[in-house]
């Protein structure tokens, strides 16, 4: 089952095009979708987000 999130949730932070790290993430993310771990999707949506603003903002 494919987990859609409410649609008042903020949108999903996107990888930065040519980085290795936002690729990891997504991945990581991507990953916890497809085994149900909704609570991993949290995590890596975290990181990406505070990597976002680290290193491309």
């Amino acid at each position: 089952m494919l987990y859609t999130p409410p649609s008042n949730w903020p949108a999903e932070p996107q990888p930065h095009p040519d980085c290795t790290r936002c690729d990891a993430l997504a991945q990581q993310r991507a990953d916890a979708y497809r085994h149900g771990d909704l609570s991993a999707v949290s995590d890596a949506n975290v990181l990406l987000r505070h990597h976002l603003r680290e290193r491309h903002s």
